[in-house]
This record gives C-alpha cells, structure tokens and sequence, in this order.
C-alpha cells in the first residue's frame, strides 16, 4: 500500500491533511488506537523537521508506504537555503557548536543543515552532528558526494559504543520520541534534496 502524496507549505499547510492520511494508513493496515497514535506521533514529528529546514521551497511531498506491517514513514523536499539560513549555518559550523540544537531532533537538523551547504567552510560542522554521515555515489566534479546517507540505527550503535563518554548524545537519543519509536530512521541528501524515511515496524 502506498498513500496519496501530500504537499506540506512551511506554513503548515497539508499537515492536517498529512495526518488524515496517517490515519487512514493505520486503519487500512490494521492497527490498534495505540499503534495508530505511535504512527501519528511519528508522522507529526517529521512534519515539524521539514517545517524547520525548509528554507526557500515549494513545499515537502509526504507519503506513507505499508507492506506486511512494516510502515515506512516519507518526506521529501528540494530545500535552497535563503540567506539567513546559510548565515546561521556557517555560523555554526565555524563554532563547530550549535546552542539550540537540543535533543535528538536538533541534531538531526543540523546533520541535515550541514548536507545542505556546499561551501567547503561548512565542513566542520560535520564533526558536530550525529556521526554516521556516510558519502554515496561517485564524487561529481567538486569532488562533493553523489549523496549522503544518514541512519537511525548506524547512530544508535556509534552512541552505545560512546556511552558513557557521551552522555549528553545518549540522553538526547534516549528522550527523543522518534529515537524510541521508529525502529530506523534513513536521511538521503543528494544536492538540494532532503528525503528522510522513517520506518516503524508493527
């Protein structure tokens, strides 16, 4: 089964319609009133990522895949940072800090963030966020990556290598509502385009 795409405006426009669909997939796949508001939880949560990257776009395509139980959760827009946010961005990466990404939430934001800027000063925020940020693809003429992978579960296995090292980082992980309820998370970065799955299996 795979669901309508529904168009989300960073104005939150579509969300509503967004969550509708959620429901509608939970019923079809059979769900209970617990799974469906775990699955609602999951789509709302991506929802408010793409609100918060979403610079300069024409909206975020979300959709709903489901095969034998296992429900695959997508977003996917073609993110041009404005100015402000490649300020803010480089800012970051310069500091090699960001104060307000808190939470697992925040940091994915940031991996996600630092994907999207192509200036070589950037680079160094890359040792700031998640790690398990991997290159796909042959190197185009920059020399930049395809693309880039990023998963739940490569993350969560760096971070249990960490701990106790890194308490802020597993902290983080183990609050976060995504990091406890999607059995993986899958962020793809290829030039512009920002597509990330979650997957949760029921």
């Amino acid at each position: 089964m795979i669901t309508e795409k529904i168009k989300i405006e960073k104005d939150g426009k579509g969300a509503e319609s967004a969550l509708a669909v959620t429901e509608k997939a939970a019923a079809y796949g059979g769900l209970d009133h617990k799974e469906g508001i775990r699955l609602t939880l999951l789509s709302e949560e991506l929802i408010g990522l793409f609100r918060s990257i979403a610079g300069d776009t024409s909206g975020s395509d979300f959709w709903i895949e489901e095969k034998d139980r296992e429900y695959k959760v997508h977003m996917k827009a073609d993110v041009m940072m404005d100015k402000e946010m490649r300020e803010e961005f480089l800012s970051i990466s310069r500091s090699g800090k960001n104060a307000a990404a808190v939470g697992f939430m925040g940091k994915l934001k940031d991996l996600i963030s630092a994907a999207l800027l192509p200036d070589p000063e950037a680079m160094p925020i890359q040792n700031s966020v998640p790690a398990g940020f991997v290159p796909i693809g042959s190197p185009d003429s920059s020399g930049m990556a395809a693309s880039l992978i990023w998963t739940l579960k490569e993350y969560r296995e760096d971070q249990e290598k960490d701990v106790p090292n890194d308490t802020e980082e597993w902290d983080g992980l183990e609050k976060s509502i995504v990091a406890n309820i999607a059995d993986d998370v899958v962020v793809s970065v290829s030039g512009s385009v920002v597509d990330v799955c979650i997957i949760k299996r029921f």
